[in-house]
């Protein structure tokens, strides 16, 4: 019996990682090149970061310094972050620059950061693929290409919200001259942000983007916000979820709730069956997910 019930709780634990999500592929226009062609291939598999002190919030435990080739973009190209799985924890999604003095190659990230674009909530925007446009008022070089997805459904404190995060490496050409204002990684998260620190479950009615605010060509050219917690992207440029909406307290009581979505929790009044092939499992007292 203590054997069977060792392996069950090592067959939940390896259910639980399996279902995470990996930043893995880059489209540059309308070019989709191979996975981790220009993405640095960490080792943290599809497992988040925790830690705010940790140098792996840059770009993941063990992404490589030196190894990955460098893509040549113009300042203005639409870019795309696609995934293993589409996104499916609840929470902000959002895209940093960092320019590397050199080659971006043996860049390791420690220098200062912008961010250029936010998909904030609380209408989270859960896909499969991110895309936003490079700044045209940024100055040519190699910079490190930063996407992370915080996800928040373990709320704080009883729960540690989530980083999931890569890195491409690209080269601007036909930029400009901005010099946007930069924070740190580790520095620019802070465990008293409240969009760390906010509760989903708790009628949670808007939410701050953790972070520095969005750099903007023409609005904050050398300015902007070092701090920690700020203001979203103005909401012209935000996009609304693309994933089902959650159901209703009305909802028939055979409805069912498709794989990887949350299926109950202390307040939660949507769809308890989990769709074929799928189980209902708990991850805390707040949150339960079809796996």
């Amino acid at each position: 019996m203590k054997g069977f019930t060792t392996l069950a709780a090592l067959s939940l634990a390896i259910s639980n990682v399996s279902a995470h999500y990996i930043f893995q592929q880059l489209s540059v226009g309308g070019t989709k090149h191979p996975v981790w062609k220009y993405i640095r291939q960490h080792t943290n598999y599809n497992s988040p970061v925790t830690d705010l002190a940790s140098n792996d919030l840059r770009c993941n435990l063990g992404a490589p310094v030196g190894g990955t080739e460098t893509v040549s973009v113009r300042a203005g190209d639409s870019i795309t972050f696609s995934l293993d799985t589409p996104v499916y924890h609840q929470g902000p999604t959002s895209v940093y620059l960092s320019k590397a003095p050199g080659s971006v190659a043996n860049y390791d990230g420690s220098g200062g950061w912008f961010k250029i674009r936010d998909w904030g909530g609380p209408g989270w925007t859960l896909a499969g693929s991110y895309t936003f446009n490079i700044p045209t008022c940024i100055p040519n070089g190699e910079y490190l290409l930063r996407i992370q997805q915080l996800g928040i459904h373990n709320p704080w404190p009883a729960g540690i919200p989530q980083f999931y995060i890569s890195c491409a490496q690209i080269s601007v050409t036909g930029g400009g001259s901005a010099s946007p204002a930069t924070v740190s990684i580790p520095g620019a998260f802070k465990s008293t942000d409240p969009g760390y620190t906010a509760n989903i479950y708790n009628n949670l009615q808007s939410y701050t983007v953790p972070g520095p605010s969005v750099f903007q060509c023409g609005a904050n050219q050398g300015g902007g916000d070092n701090g920690g917690g700020s203001p979203q992207q103005p909401p012209t440029t935000l996009i609304t979820t693309t994933a089902p909406a959650a159901p209703t307290p009305t909802a028939p009581a055979t409805c069912t709730a498709a794989r990887y979505a949350q299926c109950g929790g202390n307040g939660f009044t949507g769809c308890t069956n989990c769709a074929s092939g799928s189980t209902c499992r708990a991850t805390n007292e707040w949150y339960s997910q079809c796996v």
